[in-house]
């Protein structure tokens, strides 16, 4: 499979008009105002965080989901000591459920900060994506996708 995605220099500006109209209008921050996670979408929580598997966000991820402390914070750099340690103790938890339950062969994990790092909603929330040997991307990290991009790029501006 060729997965072919346009830097035109667009994507950037999506980002940040997103992350504008969220500090610009806080209480439509879908993941600010839902700090108590109504409605059933809370799979695991602890006193300072919780996981939600939010099919809004999954687009194609199947079982993935987000850790995301219940103060709100824009970036991991924001998360207190005790909020950092909160993020990694429920971490190791949704690793145990999804290990239990769908039974992924890896995962990938992670945040993006700022609109020029991916991060569109100025919430920190923490990536826990299950991955299988069976997925067409199996094998390509977070990395391997910035590392084509740069080449793609490279051979573009020759």
């Amino acid at each position: 499979m060729d997965v072919t995605v346009t830097l035109d220099g667009t994507l950037l500006a999506a980002r940040q008009q997103e992350w504008a109209a969220h500090l610009a209008a806080p209480h439509q921050n879908p993941l600010a105002t839902r700090a108590e996670f109504a409605g059933g979408e809370v799979l695991l929580e602890n006193e300072l965080c919780v996981y939600t598997q939010d099919a809004r966000y999954a687009e194609g991820l199947p079982f993935s989901g987000l850790i995301v402390p219940r103060r709100p914070c824009e970036t991991v750099f924001d998360l207190t000591p005790e909020e950092a340690a909160a993020t990694h103790a429920l971490l190791a938890e949704v690793r145990a459920y999804l290990d239990a339950t769908v039974q992924p062969d890896g995962y990938t994990v992670g945040w993006n900060v700022f609109p020029v790092g991916g991060q569109h909603i100025p919430h920190v929330h923490l990536h826990v994506i299950p991955r299988w040997a069976t997925d067409a991307s199996a094998g390509a990290g977070v990395r391997s996708f910035l590392k084509a991009a740069a080449r793609a790029d490279q051979t573009r501006r020759r």
